[in-house]
């Protein structure tokens, strides 16, 4: 039998021309700068989107790994062998939820609204007993599973009704012969029929009542579109309404539930996504692992799920949408003993921690070997628990998906709230022999003087210097650690945007790679975050430029980065120069909350273009 996952995994083929509409951008309409209500009338039509932190994605280990080696549903007793294991030698790591994955079509036992009551109809213990287990183990439950379905044991008992709507039957919301697998064990719910939005709520819900913090919701590009990659048609087309009307829904009722969306056509650089979902799959399935998912097959973009094919070209391509409070670009899990070398492992790890996306184990306690070490790096792991998510070094303001060369996906820096850069640098060649790898600290990361770099995997001070240079053999990497001297200075250029906020360096005198501009339409701005001892009011000053013939202004808010509290909020004046190249550093007062505050520069009147946020005192 062949596996679903071994089904959909396309490699980036070719696709029929026009099903996602997408045309070349320059750097004016990039996909960041897209206006939703331009593009998604259901998006734009729902403001009531809770806060949500964004950053780093999660720890965790997942079923993945035995399932798709198997092709089976993990029984119930390597599910519980492998949560012990877990808990004993990875919780203390931050690795503290655990998740189901796939392979869930005979799945039948249902309550009397048709939500599955357990991971599999041969498990002894129910979602409940499970949540409260792990609880006991210091772990949370994460589960695989879409709202969307509905499974034949619903679908044709009478009985079984939408929750709120006794009057209503689950098998109303389906349609004749729309199913998700061939058997019609399950089947896809139509979002347009009464009922849908009690059903779709009420599964999110029921799954966040029982404690459930991780909802993972695979074969969405199938439901928007019904087509596959490498198969072609695979069902009905159900639409973008559809599509992101569900959606919404989801995020109604997930609350802090996380919602990751998994195989989404990221159609207008993920305007939907980008707006009700925590995570995004950006590249093909993991499958069974090795490098060559990793780096490897083809290189070229496409319009559809899955747009990039490995996670090095996916992490780049969708950098400019990532970051605190907004999306967590998903990589898929890492099956770390596929890999040749610990070198492969390293930079496996390496670029899931530049890019800030989830790290889910998905090797076995009987598979993983002497590989467990590679995730229990505690320097490597700091700098995530400090909420690093960094960007690829941006050479200009061109989209990805037609100038590959716009950014480089060896060669990744980002910022730490202390205002110390981690940097990592890879080399992604087959050889022979080595190549070099550089960052210069004064042009790419705007450092005055040398810096202190310390190597995190071998936990080692390398001296003061004013660049990183190394000799990388194939597939090996380099994740090192910079401290400048002197008040921290938080560049723009690898903060989070938002809106039609975006990287530029046309205009000359910014310090490092560039600025960010765009911040002249609503809602666009760039944030990034700061670390203060004390709370109070501190003082901030903006490197910024105005050009427009007039003053302009920028409204400067903190707040709090994991629940979104404001701690003070100032209005920024920029008077107008000449020309774009004559930068002003500003001073401005703020109030900072205790500890790590998310500093957001946000659109006010007219337009300015953001260099670096610097800290004058802590």
């Amino acid at each position: 039998m062949i596996s679903r996952r071994a089904f959909i995994k396309g490699g980036g083929a070719t696709v029929i021309g026009g099903l996602a509409g997408a045309a070349l951008s320059s750097c004016t309409t990039q996909g960041a700068a897209v206006e939703l209500s331009d593009i998604d009338p259901v998006v734009a039509a729902t403001d009531n989107v809770q806060f949500r932190p964004g950053g780093a994605g999660p720890l965790y280990w997942s079923t993945y790994g035995y399932e798709y080696l198997e092709n089976v549903l993990i029984p119930e007793d390597v599910w519980k062998a492998n949560v012990d294991w877990v808990a004993d030698t990875f919780r203390d790591y931050g690795y503290t939820m655990v998740c189901t994955d796939g392979w869930i079509d005979d799945t039948q036992h249902i309550t009397p609204h048709g939500y599955i009551v357990s991971q599999a109809d041969d498990w002894e213990h129910d979602w409940a007993w499970w949540v409260n287990y792990l609880k006991g183990k210091g772990l949370q439950l994460g589960v695989y599973y879409n709202p969307l379905w509905a499974t034949k044991s619903a679908v044709t008992n009478p009985d079984v009704t939408v929750v709120g709507r006794p009057d209503i039957k689950v098998g109303d919301l389906v349609n004749p012969g729309d199913n998700f697998d061939g058997g019609g064990r399950l089947q896809w719910v139509d979002a347009t029929r009464d009922g849908a939005e009690e059903y779709i709520k009420g599964y999110v819900s029921y799954f966040r009542e029982l404690g459930v913090v991780f909802l993972r919701m695979d074969f969405l590009a199938w439901y928007e579109v019904g087509f596959d990659q490498s198969e072609g048609t695979v069902g009905a087309a159900h639409g973008r309404d559809s599509y992101l009307q569900a959606l919404a829904w989801m995020r109604e009722a997930a609350g802090d539930m996380q919602l990751s969306l998994v195989m989404p056509n990221l159609f207008d650089h993920g305007a939907g996504e980008r707006r009700f979902g925590d995570l995004v799959r950006i590249d093909n399935d993991a499958s069974f692992g090795t490098w060559i998912n990793l780096s490897e097959g083809p290189q070229s973009w496409q319009p559809i799920w899955s747009q990039w094919n490995n996670p090095f070209l996916g992490f780049t391509g969708f950098s400019d949408v990532s970051g605190r409070g907004q999306l967590i670009l998903d990589g898929d899990p890492l099956l770390i003993s596929s890999f040749a070398n610990d070198d492969e492992r390293q930079s496996a790890v390496n670029l899931f921690i530049m890019a800030g996306a989830p790290i889910a184990i998905c090797d076995r306690q009987d598979t993983i070997g002497d590989s467990a070490a590679i995730f229990q790096n505690r320097e490597v792991l700091a700098v995530r628990q400090a909420g690093l998510v960094g960007k690829p070094i941006y050479h200009n303001c061109h989209d990805f998906f037609y100038d590959t060369s716009s950014r480089d996906p060896e060669r990744w820096i980002g910022q730490l709230p202390d205002g110390s850069w981690v940097v990592g640098l890879f080399n992604r060649g087959n050889g022979p022999g080595p190549s070099t790898r550089s960052i210069e600290f004064a042009s790419e990361l705007g450092l005055v003087g040398p810096a202190a770099v310390r190597d995190l995997w071998a936990h080692r001070d390398l001296g003061s210097m004013t660049d990183w240079t190394i000799d990388l053999q194939p597939h090996q990497s380099s994740l090192v650690k910079i401290t400048p001297s002197g008040p921290a200075r938080y560049a723009a250029e690898v903060g989070a945007w938002s809106g039609t906020a975006r990287f530029e360096n046309t205009f000359a005198g910014h310090q490092g790679l560039g600025y960010v501009t765009g911040l002249d339409t609503p809602e666009s701005s760039v944030s990034v975050a700061v670390s203060v001892a004390k709370a109070g009011r501190h003082t901030l000053s903006c490197r910024v430029a105005n050009a427009t013939g007039g003053p302009s202004s920028l409204h400067v808010y903190a707040t709090d980065p994991g629940n979104g509290k404001q701690f003070g909020s100032a209005r920024l004046t920029v008077s107008s120069t000449p020309v774009w190249t004559t930068w002003q550093t500003i001073p401005l007062q703020l109030d900072l909350g205790p500890g790590v505050n998310l500093i957001t520069v946000a659109t006010g009147d007219g337009s300015v273009n953001v260099d670096f946020v610097e800290l004058s005192n802590s």
